[in-house]
């Protein structure tokens, strides 16, 4: 296990810093980073916006040859015809079911 991690989230005040990791934790179906805050004590981060969580397999292997996942397509299919109120063979698939 890492015993540090960086925030990676661009947007995030701590963005780019560097911290203790203390333990992994999930609440809600969300996963989480414990670690020391600037006072000492344990807080929380999403594993999301960490380098924790590793690197992509997806992308290691692709080593740059293809940009998106075919699901990360399949949903962005489903997201514009949902704002286009048209229907897609992946929602007719998932109505058959």
């Amino acid at each position: 296990m890492r015993n540090r991690f960086r925030v990676i989230h661009p947007f995030h005040p701590l963005y780019l810093r560097e911290f203790e990791l203390v333990d992994y934790s999930k609440s809600w179906g969300c996963a989480y980073v414990e670690y020391y805050n600037d006072l000492g004590e344990v807080d929380i981060i999403p594993l999301a916006w960490t380098d924790a969580k590793g690197l992509d397999p997806y992308l290691e292997l692709s080593n740059g040859r293809s940009l998106f996942r075919l699901e990360d397509l399949l949903r962005l299919v489903d997201l514009i015809s949902d704002l286009s109120g048209k229907t897609t063979k992946s929602e007719l698939a998932k109505s058959k079911v």
